[in-house]
């Protein structure tokens, strides 16, 4: 088993590649439009209902029930001109994911400018850890992609542990595959820390 698991590591690792390039653009994209929507609601004003509102949509949706919606509804092709594009499954998993993000960072953002506003220092690191926590969370999430037949890392332990007729090789297989989260999750914290310290 472990003989397999060696030579379907490379196989493994794209997938977990994947992972992140989803888990990393959800972060992205989430927390652009989160710090707009967050810079909103601390100005407050007429447009501070409509961002608080939107906080409270992005905040409540279920990423996982949102992930069906998006693979469904969502057109697997657009046109744009004369070209067709396909619209990937990962592509879907990513919006999907933002969603979350959107409402955390819009949080953040007001908690960020109501701890300044009080004179209590530590606002910046408080929202540097509390950003690296999501981001673990999102790339612990991003293996549910594979639900809607997202090329990522789960999807593909799935089509490897199907080559071995070993129940014991499940266990194995995702034993292994959850140590790539396990690794990558401390490697992300231990850099966070060191830049909270810097």
């Amino acid at each position: 088993m472990i003989d397999i698991l060696m030579q379907r590591t490379p196989y493994l690792a794209g997938g977990f590649a994947m992972n992140l390039v989803i888990s990393g653009l959800s972060m992205t994209l989430g927390t652009l439009a989160g710090l707009v929507i967050g810079l909103i609601r601390a100005r407050g004003g007429i447009a501070g209902k409509p961002a608080r509102l939107a906080t409270d949509v992005c905040r409540n949706v279920p990423s996982f029930v949102l992930m069906f919606y998006m693979a469904f509804m969502l057109p697997s092709e657009i046109e744009l001109g004369d070209e067709i594009y396909k619209l990937p499954l990962w592509f879907k998993a990513t919006l999907a994911l933002t969603f979350p993000v959107i409402g955390f960072t819009s949080d953040q953002t007001v908690g960020y400018f109501r701890q300044k506003a009080t004179g209590l220092k530590g606002a910046r690191e408080t929202f540097v850890v509390a950003w690296v926590q999501y981001f673990l969370i999102i790339i612990m999430a991003s293996a549910t992609a594979s639900v809607i037949g997202a090329d990522e890392i789960v999807g593909r332990a799935n089509i490897v542990i199907a080559s071995s007729n070993n129940p014991a090789f499940l266990l194995v297989t995702y034993s292994y595959v959850a140590s790539w989260f396990i690794v990558t999750g401390l490697v992300v914290s231990g850099l966070s820390k060191q830049l909270v310290r810097a």
